[in-house]
């Protein structure tokens, strides 16, 4: 199983045990209740209680810090430099990785180039074209 898998596992298991968890606490609690106030009013007690943290954790998820468009300005600047960087770290890593394999592909593309330039613009264009 790999790291991934393994990961969405663990967040599941994780996820129905505290489930579980606050099920068997709920009931814990109404059981210790009830000898006090009664079984309805510690079954409203406790769901009103429960119900209350829910709330208050989901206005702490949904709580904006920022203001959205500050947040799409840094993503929108995050996505560009990722991009721009992009072709010259890949370009980096294939002359890394085949030296030899690189420096024979650039000898042959200059060659090209040098022999017939105006075919070789234009499979650069189509080339170009392609990828977009």
């Amino acid at each position: 199983m790999d790291a991934t898998k393994l990961r969405l596992f663990a967040a599941v298991a994780g996820i129905v045990s505290g489930f579980g968890g606050m099920l068997a606490l709920s009931v814990a609690g109404v059981l210790a209740l009830s000898s006090v106030i009664g079984l309805i009013a510690a079954c409203f007690t406790v769901a009103a209680l429960l119900i209350g943290i829910a709330a208050l954790m989901l206005y702490i998820f949904l709580l904006p810090y920022r203001k959205s468009s500050e947040e799409i300005d840094d993503l929108e600047e995050t996505t560009a430099n990722a991009l721009a960087d992009l072709p010259f770290d890949t370009l980096k890593s294939l002359v890394q990785k085949y030296p030899v394999s690189v420096s024979a592909g650039a000898m042959l593309l200059g060659y090209t180039l040098v022999r017939d330039p105006k075919t070789a613009t234009r499979h650069a264009q189509r080339l170009l074209l392609g990828l977009l």
